[in-house]
């Protein structure tokens, strides 16, 4: 009972209560396309829900010793893919299991979180860290973004190095280390345009800077996604009474684009508060992080922060069209097993660590 008593509920019950806005808005998807795909996200919840519990209960700091084969496991599961994997659209990102497919991309954000603090747990440099010191970081980091680009999915593979920056920002650096870090990523962004991207995603980042240059093809998703998001006004159509949805011209409006249709029926009264509830569960991952007793439980805990925020910030900013379609989906809004696992074991992680901090 003492341990239910030191439990943050206010993490379960945004969980939970986010977790109920994506089940009700995807049924108002399901009735204007007639699956019950509001269904099978609330089976994925409640078992997401189990996953999130045996997580929390387990010492966290027992993934500290068996991060390195939950980070092999995870990179075993990346290259696989990329040989035996479900290809849809060109892409091979997912393992056909019959029923229901994961994705091992979402596995290796937990896998990178946990991996890079068991090393800055295990190294620790109170007077700050050199370039050299975080060479084994870019090995730890560069591996599984570098399978993930293979697949190709760029969205993901900006994902990790997101999580990894905001871990990183979280420590103390040399000067010259961070002057290099900034440095190396300007010199990057020409050379991976010219030798990294495919030629769709060049297509997608020239239709973000001008949104006439293929309004039917590559800008449709973000054509339609700003009527969707333009039109719900303030209060919204009403649930069920959107129509771009309905009329068929709101592509993967149940994965990438669900936020439109909550924009379009709920308008900036329920996108607003939507974006609200995320914002007090990144809060409160930072909050885990500031009370955490030990190194890796503050660095684990930062990393489950970035990772929600970060995956907001790039399906939001897609959706309205000020970042470039990614395929990153909204964290328990889009329908999707793995996504869904991938938060509630996040979730259940802050629930253990903030659990733990006074106990040893």
């Amino acid at each position: 009972m003492a341990g239910v008593a030191r439990l943050d509920w206010s993490l379960v019950v945004l969980v939970l209560l986010i977790g109920a806005v994506g089940v009700f808005n995807l049924q108002s998807t399901s009735l204007s396309t007639g699956s019950n795909i509001h269904l099978r996200q609330l089976y994925w919840l409640v078992l997401g829900g189990i996953v999130m519990v045996v997580t929390a209960a387990v010492d966290y700091r027992h993934l500290d010793r068996f991060s390195p084969f939950l980070y092999g496991f995870a990179v075993l599961m990346l290259a696989l893919v990329l040989g035996i994997g479900k290809e849809v659209n060109g892409s091979r990102r997912w393992f056909d299991l019959g029923p229901f497919s994961v994705q091992p991309s979402e596995l290796s954000k937990i896998a990178v979180i946990a991996a890079l603090a068991s090393w800055f747990n295990r190294v620790p440099r109170p007077a700050g860290y050199t370039l050299r010191d975080l060479l084994p970081v870019a090995g730890i980091l560069g591996v599984p973004m570098f399978l993930i680009l293979q697949e190709p999915d760029l969205g993901h593979t900006l994902m990790l190095l997101f999580i990894a920056f905001s871990m990183l920002a979280y420590e103390r650096f040399d000067r010259k280390a961070l002057l290099t870090l900034v440095t190396a990523a300007l010199v990057a962004v020409p050379v991976m345009w010219r030798f990294v991207l495919r030629d769709y995603q060049k297509d997608r980042i020239l239709t973000l800077l001008d949104g006439d240059v293929d309004r039917l093809g590559t800008g449709w998703h973000a054509l339609q996604a700003r009527v969707a998001v333009g039109s719900g006004g303030l209060f919204g159509k009403g649930h069920g009474m959107g129509t771009q949805v309905a009329g068929g011209f709101l592509p993967e409006n149940h994965t990438d684009f669900v936020f439109a249709n909550l924009s379009e029926e709920h308008g900036l009264i329920g996108a607003g508060l939507l974006l609200f509830l995320y914002l007090l569960l990144v809060l409160g991952a930072l909050r885990v992080a500031s009370n955490a007793r030990d190194k890796f439980g503050g660095h684990v805990a930062v990393g489950v922060a970035a990772l929600i925020f970060w995956q907001v910030f790039m399906n939001i900013g897609m959706v309205l069209n000020l970042l470039p379609v990614t395929g990153v989906t909204l964290p328990l809004l889009s329908y999707g097993g793995s996504s869904v696992l991938t938060v509630m074991v996040a979730i259940g992680l802050l629930v253990n660590i903030n659990l733990r901090r006074t106990v040893f």
